[in-house]
């Protein structure tokens, strides 16, 4: 067979392609493509997609033809010094040509290629927050991963590392402490679980998870007694303008032999998660950098190989624990202002939160049943008198804004102070 870059030559020049023609299907220059055909380059595992995708070659065939060593694949058979014993053993053997044949048929009828092991569910704004951080770096970086895992595993919430991240062309390696302390505030406050990390592969520019990155996830399920974890690898890719972001999920299923990495397809909600906007609204974090997912366009992010930016899936409400998260962070938050229980009432266009003043007065917030559960109106109540008086409030107020629905409380309650005393 000829070599891989002969190989996808004689498959251009079948279809009558110029060095540019391929090179605009692929999204390299003409020069690339040349190298590659004189074997002065070795095409990235993503690359070899685009090259099987547009030439109609399969990806078995494009492998078979690739005779040198990958990173990964050296990678791996240096952590075997057995198999480099039996590799020298094989060279030095008069049969090996026969023995390597036989060998790879074996191969081929035992182990199929790796096919997409179902779904990861994520926000659009994770995965933009996700490329907008590994973008931002010229070495490698990542984050964490927080959502929750029930048949599905999904993400609600992508984070940048922590301050103490350590970062170099070829290493990442998480804030650990920090980690811990974030990982039970988002416990704490939204039931969300740690299920891995996502991390970059600048200079190595490997779409799979390296043996250091399985040994590190294994021994994290293994001390937690997780019996699934995801990982996100993220390459970049120069064209002739904007780098392309591309991100490759992985799953982890230690619940069977085959644990893994196994890759995912991934389904994306549209616009911002809800997690996120509530610690937008909040303020908090701020080395988070949680309005970073703005800087990056969902056009420019492919899903593994694809050609295309993901697919939106249609707008859905949001789950009934971040709901109930934040109606119970709301009402702790008025009732620590108020000193007083706070009234939860559920009605036919959502719910109203009613939380003391003074005496015989009270605020009734009424919100919207949809995320993020829109502040529709506020009324002073005072229930001696059985009146109701609206209270003018800024546009947009919604439930995860607990600062500015706190600012408002406040400004009534001083206000009714100020009433009593002119009244006395």
């Amino acid at each position: 067979m000829a070599e891989l870059g002969e190989f996808i030559k004689n498959r251009r020049l079948a279809r009558n392609w110029s060095l540019r023609r391929l090179g605009g299907e692929i999204g390299v220059t003409p020069a690339y493509v040349a190298d590659i055909e004189a074997n002065r380059r070795l095409p990235s595992a993503d690359l070899r997609q685009r090259i099987s995708s547009v030439l109609e070659i399969p990806p078995e065939e494009l492998e078979a033809a690739d005779n040198r060593l990958s990173p990964n694949l050296r990678e791996w058979i240096e952590e075997r010094p057995h198999l480099i014993t039996l590799l020298r053993s094989l060279r030095a053997s008069p049969e090996s040509d026969m023995l390597i044949q036989r060998l790879t048929k074996f191969l081929n009828r035992r182990s199929p290629p790796k096919i997409p092991r179902g779904f990861l569910v994520t926000w659009e704004s994770e995965l933009r927050a996700i490329a907008a951080e590994a973008s931002a770096w010229s070495i490698e970086t990542g984050g964490d991963l927080f959502g929750r895992w029930h048949d599905i595993p999904t993400i609600l919430l992508a984070t940048k590392a922590g301050p103490n991240a350590q970062r170099n062309n070829a290493h990442f390696r998480l804030d650990v402490d920090y980690l811990r302390q974030f990982s039970e505030t988002l416990a704490s406050d939204w039931a969300l679980r740690y299920f891995g990390d996502w991390h970059s592969h600048h200079r190595l520019g490997l779409s799979a998870p390296s043996g250091g990155d399985r040994k590190r996830i294994l021994s994290i399920a293994g001390r937690n007694q997780f019996t699934g974890m995801a990982e996100i690898i993220v390459t970049l890719e120069d064209t002739r303008g904007e780098p392309t972001i591309r991100i490759h999920p992985w799953l982890y299923d230690l619940s069977s032999q085959n644990s893994g990495p196994l890759p995912l397809r991934v389904k994306v909600s549209p616009g911002l998660s809800p997690v996120r906007q509530a610690l937008l609204a909040r303020r908090v974090l701020p080395e988070q950098e949680f309005f970073a997912w703005e800087k990056i366009s969902l056009q420019r992010i492919r899903i593994g190989s694809d050609a295309a930016p993901p697919n939106l899936e249609p707008a859905s409400d949001v789950d009934a624990t971040t709901r109930e998260r934040t109606l119970s962070q709301l009402a702790e938050a008025l009732q620590n202002e108020s000193g007083s229980a706070v009234e939860h009432h559920t009605t036919g266009f959502g719910c109203v939160v009613v939380a003391n003043l003074e005496e015989q007065n009270y605020l009734a917030f009424a919100l919207g049943t949809a995320w993020p559960m829109t502040v529709l109106e506020v009324h002073r109540l005072n229930r001696d008198a059985g009146t109701a008086e609206l209270i003018k409030t800024p546009g947009g107020l919604v439930a995860p804004d607990i600062p500015g629905i706190l600012e408002i409380f406040r400004a009534a309650k001083a206000n009714e102070k100020r009433s009593s005393h002119v009244d006395s």
